[in-house]
């Protein structure tokens, strides 16, 4: 049974103050991209063998590629992109913005026609909840991160086995829930995701809320409630992170005491986004508010 290899790595966006964003928005396409090939290549692989219950299988490393980008989604959500981008472009549609906004405007037009084609926000949320059930999600993300993270100072038997045992917990986890319903939620959220930033960052469009930052923007929509733009933009950074880690899990599924060597580049980025996102943890989740968006006059 044959490896599964994730995508290719996009070429390096060039650097504007959201570059990281968008680099993990081209990873998480690319990896969708690369999902329904690799499941299928799984099934075929899999054929008639009979493997004893519980066993990973490329089925399993294949759902996990579509996992990761649907957690980055899921954390962009409760960041408040994707209701931000509800809220403008409502606004927009009843003629409450009157500054000209250039191409934006044609942009949000496109987005608010859509409307009713994409998940709202309670399906959305359906969906997340159902894959990254809480508490247990935080409980074994939490324990494979750790895991990760201890191989930092090199690895002995005792942790590999660790690391081992935390992989696959995780990854059962997520496979038996990362259904092809939410692999396909998880490409279309990822692509409105994608629409929605092309005029959320345009300058014209913070100038008329008066905010001088997407962050900034997001904060003032008061799609999360008491969310400052520094912290909206950590929720972001965490959403990076465990997608990374999550891509990392899906290739490494099946491996049998794993030990990371952190003088190899790609072991030193898997257990940096670990450490992040275990850093990254909030102490309580933010809670829903109505919205406000001033505009400036």
């Amino acid at each position: 049974m044959g490896r599964t290899v994730l995508p290719p790595r996009p070429r390096p966006l060039p650097h504007n103050g959201h570059a990281a964003l968008l680099q993990a928005l081209a990873v998480s396409q690319a990896a969708l991209a690369g999902h329904a090939r690799a499941l299928a290549l799984a099934l075929s692989e899999l054929g008639d063998i009979d493997l004893p219950p519980g066993a990973p299988n490329a089925q399993d490393r294949a759902q996990l590629q579509a996992a990761a980008p649907l957690y980055f989604a899921n954390e962009l959500e409760a960041a408040g992109l994707l209701p931000t981008a509800d809220l403008v472009a409502g606004l927009f549609a009843s003629g409450a913005i009157t500054q000209p906004l250039g191409p934006a405007a044609q942009q949000i037009n496109a987005y608010w026609r859509g409307r009713r084609e994409r998940l709202d926000a309670n399906e959305r949320g359906a969906i997340f909840a159902r894959v990254f059930e809480a508490p247990h999600f935080e409980r074994l993300m939490g324990a494979y991160c750790e895991a990760l993270v201890a191989q930092a100072d090199g690895a002995d038997m005792r942790e590999g086995v660790t690391l081992e045992t935390c992989g696959q917990s995780l990854g059962e986890f997520l496979a038996q829930r990362t259904d092809p319903m939410a692999a396909m939620a998880a490409r279309e959220i990822v692509d409105n995701l994608n629409l929605a930033l092309k005029f959320l960052r345009d300058r014209l469009l913070l100038t008329a809320f008066g905010v001088n930052s997407l962050w900034s923007l997001v904060a003032v929509a008061g799609a999360v409630q008491a969310a400052s733009a520094g912290g909206i933009q950590a929720r972001v950074d965490r959403g990076r992170a465990g997608q990374a880690v999550l891509l990392w899990l899906a290739n490494h599924y099946q491996e049998t005491m794993p030990q990371l060597e952190p003088g190899r580049a790609e072991h030193a980025e898997v257990i940096a986004a670990a450490q992040r996102w275990l850093s990254a943890r909030p102490a309580a989740a933010p809670s829903p508010a109505a919205p406000a968006l001033p505009i400036a006059v």
